[in-house]
């Protein structure tokens, strides 16, 4: 083995460049490399990737000529593959971050072997020892090669990336338990001893609940949220420092949405060598990878097959994805996503022109079958009051900010230093928000909108909405197992809108029932007399006071995104909310028994998405002939 500053090339490196060992090889063509110069000027990239991405050459061939040009030795890995054996439990991080890999050669030596092996050999030094000199191999072809060969060690490794302080994963804290038990008890006590007493205390709590609700989405009104307008770079100067930007896109059972996933990713304007997609699909998913392989995804896209393992979550597809990120931003995306083509572009824009402590940036979400029926205009008035109303108004009050499952970029650093994603969390998302907020981390938001399909079937949509709430109380189990820490890290004002925006909804949606009983009681009985008399009074006047509040949000949206046709909708709201009181005693007891299981939510099956999908199918059938 050499020693580790003799990590020299095995062979004579080829003094031409690139370009002219694969014209004179006949690998490419003269306009080839035209075209790859030209959209050099802008995005910066490297011809070979340009080549690949732009020019539709073989991965592994320009990888085998980029590596006899440096001098090195190549090793295709597809043919020669990995020994798991040969990477220890402590080297699995470095070679993961470094894309590099002990090799056996054919006469058994150990050598190594790496995506960029100039890269890796400066890292190999850095670490001090002994090392062999660095063969390379082509990206796609390691990552794949790594997972066959460490699939176990990675499997357990997304699974377990958040510790457990950060973590759904040990349960609920002895104090939460116990609190809850104790008033469990004290209200059945309360209820068999003084019923009317126990009745005015189930009302005064619902009217607190009503009360925090309604002063919440107030505050965030009266905040007066601001539209947020950005220019987009434009110009070669703009583009000189464009950034790799990694798009993780986890699939699990969803192959009626691959044409409009892959119509959707084409779409994005953003340099197409400086997007590194992943699509996520899990082992036992065969249909959604055939269905991706007969489409044909786009070159700057890489298909990840996760390991088996639990928790089947989408956060621990993401923490595993992670590993193979190369881009200083992640971003994340749902299957069924529609984004502005120009989003990735602003989102990088945006970054740019922010402080250093901003992590993340949230485009606003939508749907684009909002006309298919009543629910999924009510679910698209929801959507517009929070993204455009709601979090406007947290973001100017200074609040921890809830993110959405998709069109979320975060800063990579910013990403690792909080443990990426609690695998055992099912809105990961809104938990992410938090542990930023906890690292005195930001949140800003996108004027940038995705369009997604909203769930257009009562099941569908409780079956989502039970997950999201279950989420939102995960999320609060987890940080408040010790919320003295909790109210130091995020002080006494943020401490306050954590609490109120994780539990406010979850417990209005609980207490609608009990309401709506006490007003048909009301019809029978004189609710007005004995001990509930007060509380019934405070009933009446929060209800007259707060639901102009909730309509005036969602008008307000609707105004900003130009949806004022909807505004009458809203009258309707009450019965879509007693929907999610279903979702929400669904969540409650999912929280108790399996507070980890994921309810898929389909999508591609409304009558809109399924004509959507014919379109984006004849458009393919169209581009093949």
């Amino acid at each position: 083995m050499a020693k580790d500053d003799e990590h020299t090339p095995q062979r004579d490196a080829d003094p031409r460049l690139l370009g002219e060992i694969l014209l004179a090889e006949g690998v490419i063509v003269a306009a080839d490399i035209e075209r790859a110069i030209h959209a050099q000027l802008l995005s910066r990239a490297r011809i070979g990737e340009i080549l690949v991405i732009r020019g539709g050459a073989d991965a592994s061939v320009i990888a085998e000529t980029a590596a006899r040009q440096s001098g090195h030795d190549f090793i295709d890995l597809r043919v020669a593959p990995l020994d798991g054996g040969l990477i220890g439990a402590d080297e699995i991080d470095f070679c993961l971050r470094n894309r590099l890999a002990p090799f056996r050669d054919g006469l058994g030596q150990i050598a190594y072997v790496a995506a960029s092996p100039e890269l890796a050999a400066a890292r190999l030094s850095d670490r001090g020892g002994e090392f062999a000199t660095v063969a390379a191999a082509e990206g796609r072809a390691f990552s794949t090669a790594f997972i066959a060969a460490c699939g176990p060690r990675l499997a357990e490794r997304s699974a377990t990336r958040r510790p457990d302080e950060g973590s759904l994963r040990p349960g609920f804290a002895r104090w939460q338990v116990g609190c809850v038990l104790g008033l469990t008890a004290a209200a059945a006590a309360l209820t068999v001893a003084k019923p009317g007493l126990a009745l005015a205390v189930g009302i005064w709590g619902a009217v607190g609940v009503m009360v925090l609700n309604g002063g919440l989405w107030a505050a965030a009104l009266l905040a007066r949220p601001r539209r947020v307008t950005l220019a987009a770079p434009s110009g070669e100067t703009a583009f000189r420092a464009l950034p790799i930007v990694t798009l993780l896109v986890p699939l699990y059972r969803e192959p009626e949405t691959a044409p409009l996933l892959m119509n959707a990713l084409a779409a994005l304007d953003y340099p197409a060598e400086l997007l590194d997609i992943k699509i996520i699909l899990e082992a036992d998913d065969a249909e959604t990878l055939a269905a991706l392989g007969a489409l044909g995804a786009p070159r700057q896209c890489e298909i990840l097959i996760a390991p088996a393992g639990a928790p089947r979550t989408k956060p621990r597809a993401l923490n595993f994805a992670l590993d193979f990120a190369r881009g200083a931003i992640i971003g994340i995306y749902d299957a069924e996503d529609r984004p502005a083509p120009d989003q990735i572009t602003q989102v990088v824009a945006q970054f740019a022109a922010a402080p250093a402590d901003v992590a993340c940036v949230q485009a606003r979400l939508g749907y684009y079958n909002a006309r298919e029926n009543w629910l999924t205009r009510c679910f698209e008035i929801e959507y517009a009051s929070w993204f455009d109303a709601m979090l406007p108004g947290l973001f100017r009050l200074g609040m921890p900010i809830p993110l959405g499952g998709t069109s979320l970029f975060l800063r990579r650093e910013a990403l690792d230093a909080v443990g990426g994603w609690d695998s055992h969390n099912v809105t990961e998302d809104a938990d992410l928000g938090m542990m930023l907020a906890r690292a005195g981390l930001r949140t800003e938001l996108s004027p940038s909108i995705t369009e997604e399909e909203a769930s257009s079937t009562p099941g569908a949509w409780v079956r989502q909405r039970s997950r999201w709430l279950k989420g939102y109380l995960s999320t609060w189990t987890t940080h408040m197992r010790r919320p003295v820490l909790l109210f130091r890290e995020l002080g006494p004002w943020r401490f306050l809108g954590f609490n109120g925006i994780l539990l406010s909804a979850v417990l209005g949606y609980l207490s609608l029932p009990w309401l709506w009983l006490v007003v048909l009681v009301g019809f029978w009985v004189d609710l007005r007399a004995g001990a509930a008399s007060e509380a019934f009074g405070a009933l009446s006047v929060a209800t007259t006071a707060v639901l102009p509040i909730m309509f005036a949000a969602a008008a307000f949206g609707l105004w900003r995104r130009g949806r004022l046709a909807l505004v009458g909708w809203t009258l309707t709201l009450p019965a879509y909310w007693g929907l999610g009181a279903l979702a929400a005693y669904l969540a409650l007891w999912e929280l108790v028994v399996a507070p980890s299981s994921w309810r898929k939510t389909q999508h591609g099956v409304g009558r809109i998405a399924r004509e959507l999908r014919a379109a984006a199918l004849r458009g393919a059938e169209l581009g093949r002939d």
